[in-house]
């Protein structure tokens, strides 16, 4: 008789603690939907990304218990660290962590959530980035991939100085919440994209006006004082006068060619004619057609030919040469088997200002007085993609620029 009232006591006892944890259960679904629902809230009117970024971590905050939290997205160069929850050091800020590599660039390749109870002994974790900054402090490692139409934008990520710190129910809350925002961040950034174009395009237009006036003002000058003083001027004086319309009339043309390719590389209307190219030959030909032929260098390896569009590739070249004669006064062309350098020893480009040179309407800086409209190394960068090549900038000894274009095949 005690056994069977045993029984039935213990029996009784699992009942209320399977019903109370079905109500704490029931209990913490109504927070998360009540939580789900106040970020909803907060993003809605959100159209700053910063802003956007800043109450997802709090709905992170919100819903787990972790030692750092953030949100990573995606640009041409890789994943980054966009906002952090504490901040994290500056070496993982500057960090692009490639797509496919490391568990994010996992989670963003494939779609899927990653997780690692302990990224000191997973083999998917890249050391060099485990052991990197703020990085140190990790041992539990949870991410969600951010998907908008079934493409994946970033991340958001948790981590523990624990092992094993997440379980089941981290992973379902996670992901819900990326579910829940991924599309007001997309919307966020893409709205910040508009911004700046629209600020970069009202800078161009001003710089245009500027650059197109220049010439204009000058040629306008000298023919009103030739057309009242003709008489009155010497020969000498009326050659110097008509030799500065010339290069004002050249500037003038010059800067109209670079706004009608610019025209015709927003209308995708520039095709690639391959055909074998001699690069010496090319390379001799961007010298002469540069400003000043006296002031750039070739040398090249003999005998090298590439299969591209010569026009092209001469305009690419042409624009990067260019650049190095208006802020160094000097370039070097150096041709090689699938590799061409350009190179100058001039004050070269800011660290900072090294990702935003090949965007188009920018300049590495704003404070030149140098003429420009900030178009020049975008379009090679088109005209070079265009043909089958890379440009990118690489670091030089003892300062300057290194321009590199690597042909794909």
């Amino acid at each position: 008789m005690a056994d069977t009232e045993s029984a039935m006591s213990h029996s009784s006892l699992s009942a209320e603690r399977v019903e109370k944890r079905a109500a704490e259960r029931y209990e913490r679904l109504l927070e998360v939907q009540q939580l789900m629902g106040r970020v909803a809230r907060e993003i809605g009117p959100a159209l700053e990304l910063e802003r956007v970024l800043h109450i997802v971590l709090n709905g992170m905050r919100s819903l787990l218990d972790f030692d750092g939290g953030s949100i990573s997205l995606i640009d041409d160069r890789g994943l980054y660290v966009a906002a952090a929850d504490p901040d994290v050091s500056e070496e993982v800020k500057a960090l692009r962590l490639p797509i496919g590599q490391g568990l994010s660039g996992r989670a963003v390749q494939s779609g899927q959530t990653q997780y690692s109870p302990d990224i000191r002994t997973d083999e998917r974790v890249l050391t060099h980035v485990r052991e990197l900054g703020s990085n140190v402090r990790m041992v539990s490692y949870l991410v969600v991939p951010l998907i908008v139409f079934g493409e994946a934008i970033g991340a958001i990520q948790v981590n523990a100085s624990g092992v094993d710190a997440f379980d089941r129910d981290d992973q379902v809350l996670l992901e819900g919440l990326a579910t829940q925002v991924a599309g007001a961040i997309e919307s966020a950034r893409r709205f910040e994209k508009v911004a700046e174009l629209e600020v970069l395009k009202s800078d161009f237009i001003q710089r245009v006006s500027h650059e197109l006036r220049t010439p204009i003002t000058i040629m306008s000058g000298f023919v009103t004082t030739l057309l009242t003083h003709h008489d009155a001027l010497d020969p000498a004086a009326r050659r110097t006068m008509l030799e500065r319309i010339e290069v004002a009339t050249g500037r003038l043309s010059g800067l109209i060619d670079e706004l009608l390719m610019l025209s015709k590389l927003e209308a995708g209307v520039v095709a690639a004619n391959r055909e074998p190219v001699d690069l010496t030959v090319a390379l001799e030909q961007v010298r002469r057609e540069s400003a000043d032929p006296d002031a750039v260098t070739v040398t090249c390896v003999p005998g090298v030919r590439v299969d591209t569009d010569p026009s092209l590739l001469v305009r690419a070249l042409g624009f990067l040469v260019d650049n190095s004669l208006k802020y160094a006064g000097h370039a070097e062309l150096h041709g090689g088997p699938k590799r061409i350098e350009v190179v100058d020893h001039g004050p070269g480009i800011r660290p900072d200002a090294r990702t935003k040179v090949f965007e188009r309407f920018t300049r590495a800086t704003d404070q030149t007085t140098l003429p420009g409209m900030g178009i020049g190394l975008p379009m090679a960068r088109t005209l070079l993609a265009a043909i089958g090549a890379d440009l990118s900038l690489e670091e030089t000894e003892g300062g300057g620029t290194r321009f590199v274009v690597a042909f794909w095949d």
